[in-house]
């Protein structure tokens, strides 16, 4: 998990796709409670909004 703590750390405003997608696939390697559930769901939601967007 120290690998997205940092991700997440370096970032100063919105991520960008690319910083979602990194997050996505370190949340991916864990294993899969409510709590990470949500927030992968989180993320996919930015993600959409990002394209949408872009």
């Amino acid at each position: 998990m120290t690998d997205i703590a940092r991700l997440a750390a370096s970032i100063d405003d919105f991520p960008t796709i690319e910083e979602t997608d990194a997050m996505l696939d370190e949340l991916r390697r864990l294993p899969r409670d409510e709590k990470m559930c949500s927030l992968i769901d989180d993320l996919l939601e930015c993600r959409s909004l990002l394209l949408a967007t872009g």
